[in-house]
This record gives structure tokens, sequence and C-alpha cells, in this order.
């Protein structure tokens, strides 16, 4: 998906580069991408370097407990149980039925159901359900969070997730950069609002550590907010 701030197939020409040279033994997920083109779903998964990257993060930390918000099919999901222990689990929501189905469908096609807790409903409602799990002692906190639905809700699931969060969990956020759109357009579209609004409260919260990394490829130019709770 070519930027229009960055007008060059090159990105999108190194991400191939990268998928045929370093993905070449990930054919599983190849597979769940064909089977995700028939059906009637968005093309707005992560892109497999993406992926592994967030995969990567979670063995890295030796995380056991994934919270994502915002499933989709289950693509980015599936990245992230990958490589969990046997008492590790990833806890996702999504409140289309649609992409429940087609969520509930890719989990059994790679015999994850075990590793995956599929939420759903509105985010902010299933969020607030975890949170009472988590205060009854019902579920552990997470150690990995990756935040990836509607960015106009994006500061208030940020408030859900700090509280089930412990020292050391990371949060994701995807699409923090939007083509530079944070920067060039004003708060009126409710996405960018939320986006600003996000940063500004990593900003704000002493609790939290952050950054963001900037993207370019198959995704066009966008990138992730990378937070680590104190």
């Amino acid at each position: 998906m070519r930027s229009a701030v960055i007008p060059s197939p090159l990105p999108d020409e190194v991400d191939d580069l990268v998928f045929k040279r370093l993905h070449q033994d990930e054919k599983m997920f190849d597979t769940i991408l064909s089977f995700h083109r028939t059906k009637p779903i968005p093309k707005i998964n992560v892109p497999a370097n993406h992926g592994k990257f967030l995969n990567f993060l979670i063995r890295l930390m030796g995380a056991k407990h994934v919270l994502e918000i915002g499933t989709l099919a289950g693509y980015s999901t599936v990245w992230m149980a990958k490589d969990l222990p046997d008492d590790g689990k990833v806890t996702t929501i999504d409140f289309d039925e649609n992409h429940i189905k087609i969520a509930e469908q890719t989990f059994a096609m790679v015999n994850m159901q075990e590793k995956i807790r599929l939420l759903q409903g509105k985010a902010m409602d299933c969020l607030e359900d975890l949170l009472k799990e988590y205060k009854q002692g019902l579920i552990p906190s997470f150690d990995f969070i990756f935040i990836d639905a509607d960015k106009e809700n994006n500061p208030y699931y940020l408030d859900y997730c700090i509280e089930m969060s412990h020292s050391g969990t990371v949060i994701i956020a995807d699409n923090m950069v939007r083509d530079g759109k944070i920067i060039t357009e004003d708060d009126k579209a409710p996405n960018i609002r939320g986006i600003r609004q996000y940063l500004q409260k990593l900003q704000d919260n002493p609790r939290l550590d952050s950054t963001v990394l900037q993207t370019v490829g198959h995704k066009g130019w966008d990138g992730f907010a990378i937070t680590m709770v104190k």
C-alpha cells in the first residue's frame, strides 16, 4: 500500500524481499491469509513482519498473559499465541459477529483454541468485565497488550489496560502515525483526535515510559506506540 507521502514502490518491495528471505518457514500464516481472502473482511491485518515483531517481543519478554483489543479475523492473534508456553493465553476482543466467526475458524484451523480466549462485544464493555475478573483474582495481570481497534477510543482503552498491568507490562498501540496525519490534520477526524489524546496520556502518566516507532511498507507510512509500565 503505497504511502501518499512516500510515493515509491521501494518500501513494498523491501517488505516482499523480507517475506521471501526471512519468512519461508511460516507457511501457516500464508494459509491463514489465503483463507481470509475468501471472506468478506477488510484487508487491514498487520503485515507478516509486524506480526513477527509482536511475536518476538512476547518471546523476548517471556510473556504468558496477552491482551489484544481488535481481533479482526485473528491473524495477529495467532502470531502472538504461536509460541506461548502451555500456561500462556491470548485474550482477544472484537465487536463484529462476522469477524468473530472467521476468527474462530482461523484458530481451529491452526489448533490454537486452547491458547486463545475470544470475547465478543464492545471493547469497553469487555474490558470492564475483564477488570472485574482481575479485581476478583480470577485472571492475572497482563504481561503484553496490543491495541489495534477504533482509534478514537484508544485513550479509554489505555485506562483499562493500565489497571490490568504490572511493572514491566508492555503496551503496543498500532496505527499511530497514519501517513503523518497526526501532524497535518486537525482534530475533527475522531481517529486522529483519539491518537493525539492517546499520545498525550502517554506523556502525562508518570507510570508510563513510551516512544513511537515509525514504519513503512505494505501498510504505507504508519507506526507503533510502544509503552512500558513502570
